[in-house]
């Protein structure tokens, strides 16, 4: 296609939403249902600049307990613009739910206005006005991408669903080609020292963390991006609360070996592969901790912190979902 300014994004659906912008009257609306991913990657910049041209609703969908379409495993955004001078944008929060609630998913939707929570090439999905006020609060910080310079190494894997798995130690990969090594999703950042690095490890792992992680990502991958842009402060922040989070990683850590599963796998590029799965959910309260430990960081309230503390419990804890975490193996 050329002559479209959604030509960089790569993608069918971009002109299409394009050419129905061209074709749309003057105060009519319309809508469509895209990939999740359109809403909140670089690559579809100039898709999200012409999608919040005029006045727009983002509704978005996980795959995971249940899907948008039976059979569909594809995360999912529903849109409804209307060409208007208006330039406002409305967003619900990233929904999960179960086939037992279907019927009433659509019925539950809540917007809000999220213009004053602008990032680069994301629409913020967030349904309550809480949630700006935790944003208003951490902004006040220098950004992490600051802090990520140095000989220590902390590790993350790249893949996570209902927990951020971040690490201080290389966790444990070994394959039938290569031997023991890092796998290929698992990551390293550097800090400037070993506190440093634990204090960064404590954010990742964080449930304030996970918050930023839903409503900015696509959802599926844990990339720079969202850890760069992340506001953290370090050289704001007491020395007190550096220490208070370097012991609570620190029994993380263990608590995160304790409860590791040694699994075995087989594939057909790399023959046999062992790698060690870890389960956060049951280190909760640890996590809960560091949340605390932040919120006086931040400034956050009694209430912004039990929102914090409890988003998408019901889904992050669920016994259904304790076999549902994602994997360390690599093809």
């Amino acid at each position: 296609m050329r002559g479209y300014m959604t030509e960089s994004c790569g993608n069918l659906y971009a002109f299409v939403v394009e050419r129905n912008q061209v074709l749309l009257a003057k105060k009519s609306y319309t809508g469509m249902i895209i990939p999740h991913s359109a809403i909140c990657t670089d690559r579809m910049e100039s898709l999200i600049d012409l999608l919040s041209n005029s006045l727009l609703w983002v509704s978005t969908y996980d795959i995971r307990p249940a899907r948008l379409f039976v059979g569909v495993d594809q995360r999912l955004a529903i849109y409804l613009k209307r060409k208007s001078k208006d330039r406002t944008t409305y967003c619900t929060k990233y929904h999960r739910w179960t086939e037992k609630t279907r019927s009433l998913l659509f019925s539950q939707l809540q917007y809000v206005a999220t213009d004053g929570l602008k990032t680069k090439n994301s629409l913020s999905k967030i349904s309550h006005n809480i949630e700006q006020e935790i944003w208003y609060k951490i902004h006040t910080q220098r950004l992490l991408a600051e802090y990520l310079w140095g000989p220590a190494k902390l590790y993350f894997h790249n893949a996570p669903r209902y927990w951020i798995r971040a690490m201080t130690f290389v966790p444990y990969f070994w394959n039938e080609r290569s031997g023991e090594k890092l796998s290929t999703q698992v990551k390293v950042l550097n800090a400037p020292g070993k506190l440093e690095a634990s204090v960064i490890t404590a954010v990742l792992n964080s449930s304030l963390f996970y918050w930023w992680f839903i409503i900015l990502s696509d959802c599926r991958h844990l990339n720079l991006r969202e850890i760069k842009t992340f506001p953290l402060g370090l050289e704001q922040m007491e020395e007190t609360t550096k220490r208070s989070l370097d012991e609570l990683v620190t029994a993380l850590m263990k608590d995160y070996q304790k409860h590791a599963v040694r699994k075995e796998t087989k594939y057909k590029t790399t023959g046999r592969v062992a790698y060690d799965e870890f389960y956060p959910r049951f280190s909760k309260s640890l996590i809960d901790e560091i949340d605390r430990v932040l919120a006086h960081h931040f400034g956050l309230t009694n209430e912004e912190l039990d929102f914090i503390i409890n988003y998408d419990i019901k889904y992050r804890m669920g016994d259904a979902l304790f076999n549902d975490e994602s994997k360390e193996g690599e093809a």
